[in-house]
């Protein structure tokens, strides 16, 4: 969903007045505007900035003027133009979340040719719209993060709730019978530690018991359905540990009964899902389908397809626990009682609001938005359209190998230990991409403050993972205090991972992004050798860990 970003009131006017009285911008002060701000590069020489210069080629005056919001963005345009006049107009080290633009860079904004920033919402409404009001007549503005889509671009939703973020586990029929036929799963027996519960919620949020072992299980606790349909549930479990429900299928048609089969849903609460020995759903959709030929399977998402529930163990993180709000729920557990909620995917809907835009976290986006940049770029200058396309083609290949070597060192780590519990949710993209999950963040962005229910759940989620490390954004002070106080708190080790920004100790993307997966490895893998070079083209070694 895009957002409409609000301008703010006199930005637009106030520029122009600048623009039309060149004295006013460029006279007794520009000194001091040009060392503030953004920060130009220009071919032969660099920047304060901590991004590559830009080569040392002289420029004669033709090549394009381009403004970048970000230097991470700046880095990524550098590579398809390196001879070109780049202004970056969010300084390094600075967040782009907060940033206005200062009277330098609406100076930038003002002169250039065109300008790319992120989009979705990344950068202040501030600077998007001093881009929008003060660029030249004619001078396009590329949002990178919403044009790049058709250069093969994979954007995942923003998750607000890790409460939500989770498997949505409903129940199917495969296959069409008679009109007058159903399909019944009925509870054979239910284990557990506490209680468990299936259930739906109406619009209105009233809930509706289907199966409930609090008062023993009989044969009121089924769920009927039509042939060729499906049904999404929420779950609910009072206490952490291993559940097991025990579900039977029946065909019932006007010629009798007909038994599908029996299978067993086993559900980890809490506790570490690999401790089963089973295979961990714990995304996606996914439905126990029972099918008119007469067997039962879980049905998940593409590429997983048919699963053997004899082999799955449904993982249920300690992110969903809440609280029992009224009486309307103690077919569960009591007012006040806590539970944990795998909510039925038709609230999953908040989860689908705004795109998560920190996308160049995996290398495949980061190659759509160098691809995207090469064809504006060869659009507004033609005559060098061939060079830009040669060095993105060249940066594609440089790309796809990091994208490679990240891939090889992640699966190195234990699976059990690829958990990545952060301040913020701004790793999202790495963890899809690369393999790991998100255990949890002490809140969604740096300007939100977490609840006392959200604390308490990461410190559940960091006492029963397996990972070693929590990571800390060097550039970013919000909730620092609150990650370090749970990591003493749980015995986990502190480690960074850079987010939204270069810095000196990571002065290109590629430096950030090696950096990042070489803090991943060894927070999360101590026992075993660091991530070997990204520039080695040695054989991969196979690192010895104390787990194997």
């Amino acid at each position: 969903m895009r957002r409409t970003r609000a301008r703010r009131p006199g930005s637009a006017f106030a520029l122009s007045l600048l623009i039309g009285a060149p004295s006013l911008l460029l006279g007794a002060c520009a000194p001091a505007l040009a060392n503030s701000g953004s920060a130009e590069e220009t071919p032969g020489a660099r920047s304060e900035s901590v991004a590559r210069s830009s080569g040392d080629v002289a420029d004669d005056g033709s090549q394009p003027r381009i403004v970048a919001t970000t230097p991470i963005i700046a880095d990524l345009v550098r590579a398809v133009a390196p001879r070109a006049r780049i202004a970056t107009l969010v300084p390094a080290s600075v967040d782009p979340h907060s940033f206005e633009p200062s009277m330098a860079a609406l100076r930038d904004i003002a002169h250039a040719d065109i300008a790319f920033s992120n989009g979705l919402l990344l950068e202040q409404s501030a600077l998007t719209s001093s881009i929008d009001a003060n660029l030249p007549k004619g001078a396009q503005h590329v949002a990178l993060g919403e044009e790049s889509v058709p250069f093969g671009a994979r954007p995942i939703p923003l998750v607000e709730d890790l409460s939500l973020a989770t498997i949505w586990l409903g129940l199917r029929v495969d296959g069409r019978a008679s009109t007058d036929s159903t399909v019944s799963f009925e509870a054979v027996s239910a284990t557990g530690p506490g209680d468990l519960a299936a259930f739906t919620t109406g619009t209105f949020g009233e809930p509706r018991p289907w199966i409930a072992s609090k008062d023993g299980i009989d044969s009121n606790d089924r769920v009927e359905l039509p042939t060729n349909a499906h049904t999404h549930m929420s779950w609910g479990f009072t206490d952490p540990g291993v559940y097991s429900l025990c579900l039977r299928a029946t065909l019932h048609s006007p010629t009798g009964d007909t038994p599908l089969g029996e299978k067993t849903l086993v559900f980890a609460v809490g506790v570490d899902p690999h401790s089963t020995g089973r295979s961990v759903l714990d995304s996606g959709h996914a439905d126990l389908t029972a099918k008119l030929e007469g067997s039962m399977t879980l049905r998940a998402d593409a590429p997983a397809g048919d699963l053997d529930p004899d082999r799955i163990v449904i993982a249920v993180p300690d992110t969903t626990t809440t609280t029992i709000p009224d009486n309307r729920w103690r077919f569960l557990a009591e007012p006040g009682a806590s539970a944990r909620i795998l909510a039925q995917a038709v609230i999953g809907t908040h989860v689908h609001g705004e795109i998560d835009p920190h996308m160049w976290h995996d290398v495949k986006n980061a190659i759509a938005y160098t691809d995207l940049v090469a064809e504006r770029l060869a659009a507004l200058d033609p005559s060098r359209a061939a060079e830009y396309r040669a060095n993105a083609t060249a940066r594609d290949a440089e790309l796809e190998a990091l994208d490679r070597w990240i891939r090889e060192v992640v699966a190195t780590i234990p699976e059990k230990s690829r958990a990545l519990v952060t301040a913020h949710d701004s790793f999202g993209y790495y963890a899809k991409a690369y393999g790991l999950r998100i255990g949890g963040f002490v809140a969604p962005n740096p300007s939100l403050e977490p609840s006392p229910l959200q604390l308490a759940n990461l410190t559940r989620v960091l006492e029963q993972t397996p990972a070693a490390g929590v990571f800390l954004e060097p550039t970013s002070r919000s909730h620092l205090g609150e990650l370090v106080a749970l990591a003493h708190t749980t015995g986990k080790s502190v480690c960074s991972l850079h987010s939204d920004t270069l810095t000196d100790e990571v002065p290109t993307y590629l430096d950030l992004m090696v950096f990042n997966t070489r803090s991943i490895k060894s927070c999360l893998d101590p026992a075993s050798l660091p991530a070997w070079p990204f520039e080695s083209e040695a054989p991969i070694p196979n690192p010895t860990r104390g787990d194997q």
